[in-house]
Protein backbone atom coordinates (compact mmCIF):
# COMPACT_ATOMS: atom_id res chain seq x y z
CA UNK A 1 0.00 0.00 0.00
CA UNK A 2 1.02 3.51 -0.58
CA UNK A 3 0.47 6.60 1.85
CA UNK A 4 -2.64 6.81 -0.48
CA UNK A 5 -3.76 3.95 1.77
CA UNK A 6 -3.73 1.96 -1.93
CA UNK A 7 -2.27 0.27 -4.84
CA UNK A 8 -3.05 -0.79 -8.29
CA UNK A 9 -5.00 -4.02 -9.58
CA UNK A 10 -2.68 -6.64 -10.48
CA UNK A 11 -3.67 -10.36 -10.96
CA UNK A 12 -4.18 -12.40 -8.53
CA UNK A 13 -7.06 -9.67 -6.35
CA UNK A 14 -10.55 -9.83 -6.91
CA UNK A 15 -12.23 -9.26 -9.88
CA UNK A 16 -10.35 -12.01 -12.03
CA UNK A 17 -8.54 -10.76 -15.13
CA UNK A 18 -10.89 -10.34 -18.09
CA UNK A 19 -13.56 -10.96 -16.32
CA UNK A 20 -15.74 -7.48 -16.24
CA UNK A 21 -17.74 -7.38 -19.70
CA UNK A 22 -16.44 -3.38 -19.97
CA UNK A 23 -13.98 -1.88 -22.77
CA UNK A 24 -11.89 0.48 -20.72
CA UNK A 25 -10.35 3.27 -22.93
CA UNK A 26 -6.88 4.94 -22.73
CA UNK A 27 -6.45 7.77 -24.28
CA UNK A 28 -2.55 8.55 -25.55
CA UNK A 29 0.13 9.98 -26.74
CA UNK A 30 3.57 9.39 -26.06
CA UNK A 31 3.02 7.96 -22.45
CA UNK A 32 5.78 5.15 -22.32
CA UNK A 33 6.60 6.44 -18.88
CA UNK A 34 2.71 5.81 -17.59
CA UNK A 35 1.28 3.52 -19.64
CA UNK A 36 2.18 -0.36 -18.16
CA UNK A 37 1.29 0.60 -14.82
CA UNK A 38 -2.51 1.98 -15.92
CA UNK A 39 -2.62 -0.86 -18.41
CA UNK A 40 -1.59 -3.42 -15.94
CA UNK A 41 -4.65 -2.10 -13.39
CA UNK A 42 -7.24 -2.76 -15.98
CA UNK A 43 -6.74 -6.12 -16.30
CA UNK A 44 -9.61 -6.94 -14.52
CA UNK A 45 -11.38 -5.38 -18.21
CA UNK A 46 -12.37 -7.62 -20.55
CA UNK A 47 -11.34 -5.60 -23.19
CA UNK A 48 -8.53 -2.56 -23.35
CA UNK A 49 -8.31 -0.10 -26.11
CA UNK A 50 -6.05 2.29 -26.55
CA UNK A 51 -6.75 4.75 -28.81
CA UNK A 52 -3.78 6.96 -29.67
CA UNK A 53 -3.05 10.41 -31.31
CA UNK A 54 0.08 9.91 -32.66
CA UNK A 55 2.97 8.80 -30.18
CA UNK A 56 6.27 8.94 -31.28
CA UNK A 57 8.47 6.61 -28.41
CA UNK A 58 7.15 3.35 -27.38
CA UNK A 59 3.44 3.16 -26.11
CA UNK A 60 1.89 1.76 -28.92
CA UNK A 61 4.63 -1.23 -28.38
CA UNK A 62 4.01 -1.54 -25.32
CA UNK A 63 0.74 -1.69 -25.20
CA UNK A 64 0.53 -3.98 -27.91
CA UNK A 65 2.68 -6.24 -25.37
CA UNK A 66 0.33 -5.86 -22.97
CA UNK A 67 -2.83 -7.20 -24.89
CA UNK A 68 -4.35 -3.84 -25.51
CA UNK A 69 -5.99 -3.34 -28.78
CA UNK A 70 -4.14 -0.15 -30.52
CA UNK A 71 -6.66 2.35 -32.89
CA UNK A 72 -4.69 5.03 -34.03
CA UNK A 73 -6.45 8.47 -34.79
CA UNK A 74 -5.03 12.08 -34.85
CA UNK A 75 -6.18 14.47 -32.11
CA UNK A 76 -9.60 15.41 -32.15
CA UNK A 77 -9.68 17.42 -29.06
CA UNK A 78 -10.53 15.88 -25.53
CA UNK A 79 -14.08 15.89 -26.24
CA UNK A 80 -13.83 14.45 -30.20
CA UNK A 81 -11.37 11.86 -29.03
CA UNK A 82 -13.53 10.55 -26.30
CA UNK A 83 -16.94 10.47 -28.81
CA UNK A 84 -14.53 8.56 -32.00
CA UNK A 85 -13.79 5.86 -29.36
CA UNK A 86 -17.34 5.45 -27.94
CA UNK A 87 -18.48 5.20 -31.86
CA UNK A 88 -15.68 2.88 -32.78
CA UNK A 89 -16.85 -0.54 -34.01
CA UNK A 90 -13.60 -1.91 -31.86
CA UNK A 91 -15.79 -1.28 -28.93
CA UNK A 92 -16.90 -4.93 -28.11
CA UNK A 93 -18.89 -3.68 -24.62
CA UNK A 94 -21.54 -1.32 -24.54
CA UNK A 95 -20.36 0.01 -20.96
CA UNK A 96 -17.33 2.01 -21.77
CA UNK A 97 -14.75 3.04 -18.98
CA UNK A 98 -12.23 5.96 -19.51
CA UNK A 99 -8.95 5.58 -17.95
CA UNK A 100 -6.28 8.25 -18.88
CA UNK A 101 -2.65 7.02 -18.86
CA UNK A 102 -1.41 8.54 -16.14
CA UNK A 103 -4.41 6.76 -13.80
CA UNK A 104 -4.52 3.76 -12.19
CA UNK A 105 -7.10 1.53 -10.84
CA UNK A 106 -6.91 0.10 -7.31
CA UNK A 107 -8.55 -3.77 -6.26
CA UNK A 108 -11.23 -1.91 -4.19
CA UNK A 109 -12.35 0.38 -7.53
CA UNK A 110 -12.41 -2.89 -9.79
CA UNK A 111 -14.30 -4.47 -7.43
CA UNK A 112 -16.99 -1.93 -7.15
CA UNK A 113 -17.42 -1.15 -10.76
CA UNK A 114 -17.81 -5.02 -10.71
CA UNK A 115 -20.27 -5.33 -8.98
CA UNK A 116 -22.53 -2.02 -9.87
CA UNK A 117 -22.81 -3.11 -13.81
CA UNK A 118 -25.61 -5.26 -12.89
CA UNK A 119 -27.47 -1.69 -11.84
CA UNK A 120 -29.43 -1.65 -15.28
CA UNK A 121 -31.36 1.38 -14.24
CA UNK A 122 -27.74 3.48 -14.56
CA UNK A 123 -26.33 5.33 -17.61
CA UNK A 124 -23.27 6.33 -16.40
CA UNK A 125 -21.51 6.42 -13.18
CA UNK A 126 -19.21 9.38 -12.03
CA UNK A 127 -16.86 9.03 -9.47
CA UNK A 128 -13.83 11.33 -7.33
CA UNK A 129 -10.25 11.49 -8.49
CA UNK A 130 -7.13 11.24 -5.71
CA UNK A 131 -4.54 13.49 -7.37
CA UNK A 132 -1.09 12.86 -6.65
CA UNK A 133 0.93 16.04 -6.78
CA UNK A 134 5.14 16.00 -6.42
CA UNK A 135 4.07 12.36 -4.03
CA UNK A 136 1.59 14.16 -2.01
CA UNK A 137 -2.14 13.52 -2.34
CA UNK A 138 -3.58 16.82 -2.63
CA UNK A 139 -6.78 16.17 0.09
CA UNK A 140 -8.07 19.99 0.22
CA UNK A 141 -7.74 23.49 -1.58
CA UNK A 142 -11.58 22.01 -3.18
CA UNK A 143 -9.99 20.16 -5.67
CA UNK A 144 -10.91 16.88 -4.02
CA UNK A 145 -13.92 17.47 -3.14
CA UNK A 146 -14.82 18.72 -6.76
CA UNK A 147 -13.23 16.25 -8.75
CA UNK A 148 -16.45 13.86 -9.35
CA UNK A 149 -15.78 12.82 -13.04
CA UNK A 150 -18.42 10.58 -15.33
CA UNK A 151 -15.95 8.41 -16.65
CA UNK A 152 -17.99 4.89 -16.77
CA UNK A 153 -20.83 4.98 -19.14
CA UNK A 154 -23.23 3.22 -20.80
CA UNK A 155 -22.11 4.06 -24.93
CA UNK A 156 -25.67 3.79 -25.88
CA UNK A 157 -26.74 6.32 -23.42
CA UNK A 158 -23.97 8.78 -23.71
CA UNK A 159 -21.80 11.54 -26.05
CA UNK A 160 -19.07 14.30 -25.37
CA UNK A 161 -20.28 17.88 -25.70
CA UNK A 162 -17.63 19.21 -28.18
CA UNK A 163 -15.23 20.98 -25.12
CA UNK A 164 -11.80 21.57 -26.30
CA UNK A 165 -10.62 21.29 -22.62
CA UNK A 166 -12.37 19.85 -19.71
CA UNK A 167 -14.92 17.94 -21.50
CA UNK A 168 -18.48 16.59 -19.77
CA UNK A 169 -20.08 13.39 -20.68
CA UNK A 170 -23.89 14.22 -21.31
CA UNK A 171 -25.63 11.03 -20.44
CA UNK A 172 -29.11 9.96 -20.94
CA UNK A 173 -30.57 8.34 -17.61
CA UNK A 174 -29.69 7.88 -13.98
CA UNK A 175 -26.10 8.83 -12.87
CA UNK A 176 -24.68 6.06 -10.02
CA UNK A 177 -21.63 7.19 -7.85
CA UNK A 178 -19.35 5.04 -7.19
CA UNK A 179 -17.71 5.06 -3.38
CA UNK A 180 -13.86 4.32 -4.51
CA UNK A 181 -11.66 6.71 -6.47
CA UNK A 182 -9.19 6.04 -8.90
CA UNK A 183 -5.81 7.59 -8.36
CA UNK A 184 -4.45 10.24 -11.23
CA UNK A 185 -0.04 9.86 -10.25
CA UNK A 186 1.58 11.03 -13.52
CA UNK A 187 5.29 9.80 -13.38
CA UNK A 188 6.89 12.08 -16.04
CA UNK A 189 7.76 14.97 -13.33
CA UNK A 190 6.60 18.78 -12.92
CA UNK A 191 8.38 19.66 -15.98
CA UNK A 192 5.76 17.80 -18.04
CA UNK A 193 3.02 18.70 -15.73
CA UNK A 194 3.79 22.76 -16.86
CA UNK A 195 4.14 21.96 -20.01
CA UNK A 196 0.75 19.97 -20.37
CA UNK A 197 -0.75 23.16 -18.75
CA UNK A 198 0.81 25.76 -20.96
CA UNK A 199 -1.51 23.55 -23.84
CA UNK A 200 -4.44 23.46 -21.32
CA UNK A 201 -4.48 27.55 -20.91
CA UNK A 202 -3.65 27.50 -24.34
CA UNK A 203 -7.24 25.58 -25.14
CA UNK A 204 -9.01 26.93 -22.06
CA UNK A 205 -8.50 30.90 -23.93
CA UNK A 206 -9.86 29.23 -26.74
CA UNK A 207 -12.79 28.01 -25.35
CA UNK A 208 -13.41 31.05 -23.45
CA UNK A 209 -12.76 33.95 -26.04
CA UNK A 210 -13.38 37.20 -24.32
CA UNK A 211 -15.58 37.34 -21.37
CA UNK A 212 -19.08 37.67 -22.11
CA UNK A 213 -21.13 40.73 -20.37
CA UNK A 214 -23.34 39.62 -17.62
CA UNK A 215 -26.62 39.57 -19.17
CA UNK A 216 -24.65 37.49 -21.93
CA UNK A 217 -23.72 34.95 -19.41
CA UNK A 218 -26.89 34.89 -17.57
CA UNK A 219 -28.63 34.10 -21.17
CA UNK A 220 -26.12 31.11 -21.51
CA UNK A 221 -26.67 29.77 -17.66
CA UNK A 222 -30.78 29.56 -18.34
CA UNK A 223 -30.38 27.81 -22.01
CA UNK A 224 -27.53 25.44 -20.78
CA UNK A 225 -27.97 21.77 -21.24
CA UNK A 226 -29.62 20.10 -18.11
CA UNK A 227 -28.97 16.20 -18.98
CA UNK A 228 -24.90 17.10 -19.07
CA UNK A 229 -22.94 15.83 -15.29
CA UNK A 230 -21.67 18.95 -14.14
CA UNK A 231 -22.67 20.77 -10.93
CA UNK A 232 -24.97 23.43 -11.03
CA UNK A 233 -22.82 25.18 -8.12
CA UNK A 234 -20.08 25.08 -10.04
CA UNK A 235 -21.41 26.47 -13.06
CA UNK A 236 -22.64 29.05 -11.43
CA UNK A 237 -19.00 29.70 -9.66
CA UNK A 238 -17.24 29.23 -12.77
CA UNK A 239 -19.16 30.63 -15.32
CA UNK A 240 -20.87 33.57 -13.63
CA UNK A 241 -19.27 35.25 -10.99
CA UNK A 242 -15.20 34.44 -11.16
CA UNK A 243 -15.57 36.13 -14.57
CA UNK A 244 -16.19 39.47 -12.94
CA UNK A 245 -13.79 38.66 -9.94
CA UNK A 246 -10.84 41.28 -9.99
CA UNK A 247 -7.14 40.02 -10.07
CA UNK A 248 -7.71 36.43 -10.48
CA UNK A 249 -5.20 34.71 -9.96
CA UNK A 250 -4.31 36.24 -6.61
CA UNK A 251 -8.52 35.39 -5.82
CA UNK A 252 -7.94 31.61 -6.94
CA UNK A 253 -4.83 31.26 -4.84
CA UNK A 254 -6.51 32.71 -1.66
CA UNK A 255 -9.78 30.76 -2.21
CA UNK A 256 -7.53 27.06 -2.75
CA UNK A 257 -5.27 27.83 -0.35
CA UNK A 258 -6.97 29.67 2.42
CA UNK A 259 -10.55 29.00 2.34
CA UNK A 260 -10.30 25.52 1.10
CA UNK A 261 -7.56 24.94 3.29
CA UNK A 262 -4.95 23.77 0.63
CA UNK A 263 -2.32 24.65 3.64
CA UNK A 264 -2.69 21.19 5.16
CA UNK A 265 -1.41 19.89 1.54
CA UNK A 266 1.59 21.13 2.80
CA UNK A 267 4.29 22.03 0.39
CA UNK A 268 3.01 20.18 -2.32
CA UNK A 269 -0.45 22.21 -1.53
CA UNK A 270 1.40 25.37 -1.58
CA UNK A 271 2.90 24.48 -5.16
CA UNK A 272 -0.63 23.24 -6.30
CA UNK A 273 -2.36 26.29 -5.33
CA UNK A 274 0.53 28.51 -6.80
CA UNK A 275 0.75 26.69 -10.04
CA UNK A 276 -3.20 27.25 -10.58
CA UNK A 277 -3.04 30.45 -9.89
CA UNK A 278 -0.11 30.84 -12.63
CA UNK A 279 -2.46 28.77 -14.88
CA UNK A 280 -5.31 31.29 -13.93
CA UNK A 281 -2.49 34.46 -14.94
CA UNK A 282 -1.76 32.43 -18.17
CA UNK A 283 -5.21 32.27 -19.39
CA UNK A 284 -5.61 36.06 -18.51
CA UNK A 285 -2.45 37.04 -20.49
CA UNK A 286 -2.98 34.91 -23.64
CA UNK A 287 -6.56 36.87 -23.67
CA UNK A 288 -5.22 40.17 -23.41
CA UNK A 289 -2.43 39.36 -26.14
CA UNK A 290 -5.78 38.73 -28.48
CA UNK A 291 -7.44 41.73 -27.54
CA UNK A 292 -4.28 43.78 -28.39
CA UNK A 293 -3.71 41.76 -31.58
CA UNK A 294 -7.36 41.99 -32.30
CA UNK A 295 -9.15 45.20 -30.84
CA UNK A 296 -12.22 44.56 -33.29
CA UNK A 297 -12.61 40.81 -31.91
CA UNK A 298 -11.71 42.12 -27.72
CA UNK A 299 -15.19 44.28 -28.45
CA UNK A 300 -17.89 41.35 -29.41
Amino acid sequence: MTRLGLRPWHRGDHPRPGSVPVTVVVLTRDEEVNITRCLDSVGWAAQALVVDSGSSDKTVPLALELGADVVEQPWLGFSGQREFALRLPDVRHDWVYFVDADEWVSPQLAAEIAARLTETDCAAFVHRLRLVFLDNWIRHCGWYSGSAVVRLVDRRRASYDGSLVAERATVDGPVGRLANDIVDQDQKGLASWLHKHIRYAELEQSRRGQPAPLPERLRRFRARDRTGTRPVARIILRDLVFPAVPARPLALFLYMYVLRLGLLDGRAGLRFCFFHAWYQATVDGLQAETRLRDPARSGS
